[in-house]
């Protein structure tokens, strides 16, 4: 019963996020989308799944995937984040950068 809900919440999650990949406009907006993709979608998956088969050596990978993900998720969209910024790609709607770079000049 709960392990359905989670993988119902699941596809949904993957929908707007994969629907959010077509509709947003730059690579910082898209990489809001991709993130819910694999966090909201494949973590609630996979605690679906521990869920489903608890106490089993499945479980237990599925519970470490989870933690691998919740580790390296945001570590690698803030890496791809950081390197579209430095290459001089501008967000659509920049009214202050936090990062110290004039807002008036022209971005790529």
């Amino acid at each position: 019963m709960i392990s359905e809900l989670l993988l119902y919440l699941s596809a949904v999650s993957m929908f707007v996020g994969a629907v959010g990949l077509f509709r947003f406009k730059d690579c910082y907006t898209r990489i809001h989308a991709a993130t819910m993709i694999s966090v909201g979608g494949v973590m609630l998956a996979l605690v679906a799944l521990a869920i489903d088969t608890v106490w089993t050596v499945y479980s237990v990978k599925a519970m470490l995937i989870v933690i691998f993900f919740m580790l390296t998720n945001p570590v690698s969209s803030h890496a791809i984040v950081n390197c579209a910024h430095r290459m001089g790609i501008c967000p659509d709607n920049l009214f202050k950068d936090d990062l110290g770079r004039n807002v008036s000049r022209r971005c790529i």
